[in-house]
């Protein structure tokens, strides 16, 4: 029998030779059953898992959903572990949510009718007055308000620093690029970022004393997103202290059953069929916003309208079929991302909770935490920790003062019982009206008596009291107060410093936090840009040509988004205050040479959020010297003087140019004579050499032609005697040898 062909969706089995069924395989769960020749049966369970061992570097096949491979009976077990852990994780945190929906009530925020008398009030202790103090309201907002001008400026809130100096002028324009678009998808493309920050920073980071974003690839927008999570919808055990170290982190989210099916519809969920939702007990915290809103806890809608509930939860799993092999062969767990369907406890979906490229697979960073003061708990301590107590006692004797002052306008009394033809002992007689009494014969004076308290009594030691319990709230609360009065130029420059550095105190440590939070998130918001590049530029109509996936990549590589604030300067009132302070070291003469006042004044313009132009002008020029108007106009005088003795000289210099070219033309034309007349002269010096050339040449022609001759004569000469001795008889011989 051939080894079975494992697939990631489908598992093929080949079999030769074996028709008995003796290989079964379940097509859900991928588990192969085989026979034995013994009549055993070896099982082999969820063979299909072996298809997800080993990790892809693919990001959309790394984080898909696991669920399908995992099995349901596993899933039922997790699921079951995972909702008693964050049930536990949700119960350590009530009593802060009782603090929270109490603290509520001390903002003030609910409109209520004041009470008639005491009988209307739950118990007779209460008063008629049901005014709030706004001791933690104003605290809050002024805080509120301030982050939200140094966070979220009006010209973007994020900024490039520490490009690379490598090529400075196109790593320059990148990061002004970058900037600039990074600032526009924050505020036109993600539209969600703005408001969710103001929201966050007011209810979350001020008044609870943490606020959390959440910045992940979200599945509806296809885009990068950053939003607020509400800290009652945020499950974390009260016994962690940071994010990046607890066990698990739980997003309690709400969602329409539309949107429900449009995510199964993409895979992003499970695709099975879910039974309807049910509506959710209020917590404490939601009961107490829909009362001041006016609106129900419970939404009313029809049960199939009503939305679903999920508990996306980050946590360690040991599933070691898809983690790495040598942390799946020790059965370590690793983090991952599981989502749970409340009402009918089903797991929707499992994904892998770490970086492809990590080796140590550690958990993906999904939330920031923006703090206010870090507190004793994971929730960290907001103005409501710092100013509650003070709000509610303030608002205790104000509600005092105020039923005091009725009372003492509208005194109460008591009435004999001997009063019973009396038909009730309510009696308020309108300004100048006499209501009769029944007093039985009796005189009015005994059957009726005012209350044995006099009106008003401790009044002055309590509006002291007021007056001191507002002040040291305010300076604890880090509320700065500018002094205006008059005199204050008179204030040293040492002790405006001073003042500045004390009253700021509170108030620098709490935007320090928020502004290395922001900075984190931003960093989150860059780093997702890896996995889905085109949402960068997608919807920029106007500079969307001048980026690719490249320049996106070069420009999250060499520059590094950081938030517009300055963490050392906490407000604009800072802000103004040094600017003061640089104005008053000007003032002083040891100083005033050593500091340049345009410079401060530049400072100070800017510190102001003010546009020098039209308001900056050149410095008057010291006493006994001519104003910039003068020099200006003297300087035009000298201009025209230049300009007419110019063209002066310009008229004098064309007649001496005229003049000269008369001259020029006069030598031309005795030149040109000269030039012919020498020419004429060379060509009868031509002809008379081209005479003597030519009788040269006859000469010497006759000379040749007389060698010629005479050179033939000596020629025919020669033949003649060589002719004459060839033809000449030999002589004897002689005997002179014999």
């Amino acid at each position: 029998m051939a080894e079975p062909l494992l697939a990631t969706d489908d598992i093929t089995v080949t079999i030769e030779g074996d028709t008995d069924n003796s290989v079964r395989v379940d097509p859900v769960t991928g588990t192969i059953e085989t026979d034995t020749e013994d009549g055993g049966m070896v099982v082999h369970f969820n063979a299909n898992q072996q298809a997800g061992t080993q990790a892809t570097d693919d990001p959309k096949e790394f984080y898909k959903n696991l669920c399908e491979t995992v099995g349901d009976d596993r899933l039922g077990t997790i699921c079951e572990e995972l909702i008693e852990q964050i049930q536990t994780d949700d119960n350590s945190r009530k009593e802060m949510l009782d603090i929270r929906a109490r603290g509520l009530g001390l903002m003030g925020f609910k409109l209520e009718q004041p009470k008639s008398g005491v009988g209307d009030s739950a118990s007779s202790q209460d008063g008629m007055s049901v005014v709030t103090n706004p001791l933690l309201a104003d605290g809050c907002l002024r805080a509120w308000a301030n982050a939200q001008a140094e966070l979220l400026p009006a010209d973007g809130p994020c900024k490039v620093e520490d490009w690379d100096t490598n090529e400075t002028q196109a790593n320059e324009q990148l990061a002004e690029d970058f900037e600039r678009d990074m600032n526009f998808w924050l505020v036109e493309i993600a539209t969600e970022y703005v408001p969710d920050t103001q929201h966050m920073l007011l209810w979350g980071t001020i008044f609870g004393g943490s606020g959390i974003k959440k910045v992940y690839q979200n599945p509806r927008l296809n885009r990068p997103c950053s939003e607020s999570v509400d800290v009652k919808d945020f499950i974390v055990s009260d016994t962690t202290k940071d994010l990046k170290t607890c066990e698990r982190v739980t997003h309690q989210i709400t969602i329409r059953p539309s949107e429900m099916k449009r995510l199964q519809m993409k895979k992003y969920y499970r695709d099975i069929p879910l039974q309807p939702a049910t509506a959710q007990a209020p917590d404490a915290v939601s009961q107490r916003i829909a009362d001041q809103q006016g609106t129900l806890a419970t939404p009313s809608a029809r049960p199939e309208d009503m939305p679903y509930t999920l508990w996306e939860t980050q946590c360690e799993l040991n599933l070691p079929d898809f983690a790495p092999k040598e942390f799946g062969e020790r059965g370590i767990a690793l983090p991952y991302l599981v989502t749970i369907e409340k009402d009918s406890r089903t797991i929707l979906s499992i994904r892998r909770d770490w970086k492809p490229e990590d080796e140590d697979c550690r958990r993906k960073q999904m939330y920031v935490k923006y703090p206010y003061i870090p507190g004793p708990g994971f929730y960290g301590t907001g103005l409501l920790n710092v100013l509650g107590n003070s709000s509610a006692a303030m608002t205790a004797a104000w509600r005092l003062a105020l039923d005091a002052a009725m009372y003492g306008i509208f005194p109460a009394g008591l009435i004999s019982d001997e009063c019973n033809r009396q038909k009730s002992s309510v009696i308020r007689p309108a300004p100048g009206e006499l209501s009769p009494i029944q007093t039985n014969g009796k005189p009015i004076g005994d059957m009726v008596g005012p209350l044995p308290w006099a009106a008003g009594k401790g009044q002055a030691d309590m509006m002291a009291l007021l007056d001191k319990i507002t002040q040291q709230t305010k300076s604890l609360g880090g509320a700065i107060e500018i002094p205006v009065k008059e005199g204050v130029k008179d204030i040293p420059v040492g002790t405006m410093l001073a003042y500045i550095e004390q009253a700021a105190q509170i108030m620098l440590a709490a935007h320090k936090g928020m502004h290395t939070a922001q900075s984190e998130e931003l960093t989150l918001i860059a780093d997702l840009f890896r996995e889905n590049p085109e949402s960068f530029w997608k919807g920029n109509k106007k500079w969307k040509n001048s980026w690719n996936e490249q320049r996106l990549f070069l420009a999250l590589n060499v520059c590094t988004l950081k938030p517009r604030s300055d963490p050392n300067v906490p407000s604009h009132v800072h802000r103004l205050m040094k600017a003061v302070g640089l104005i008053q070291l000007l003032e002083i003469p040891a100083f005033a040479s050593l500091l340049s006042p345009a410079g401060i004044l530049d400072r100070v313009l800017r510190a102001m959020k003010e546009d020098p132009t039209g308001i900056r002008v050149s410095p008057p020029p010291p006493s006994g010297q001519p104003s910039p108007d003068e020099l200006t106009a003297a300087a035009k005088l000298k201009e025209a003087d230049n300009k007419g003795q110019k063209v002066q000289v310009d008229a004098a210099k064309i007649a001496v140019d005229a003049k000269n070219r008369e001259r020029e033309l006069a030598g031309e034309e005795t030149i040109e004579r000269e030039r012919l007349a020498q020419t004429a002269i060379t060509h009868a010096s031509d002809n008379k050499k081209a005479a003597v050339d030519s009788v040269h040449k006859a000469s010497t022609h006759g000379l040749a032609v007389a060698q010629a001759a005479h050179d033939a004569v000596i020629d025919h000469g020669e033949l003649a005697i060589k002719a004459h001795e060839a033809t000449k008889p030999e002589p004897p011989p002689t005997d002179g040898g014999t």
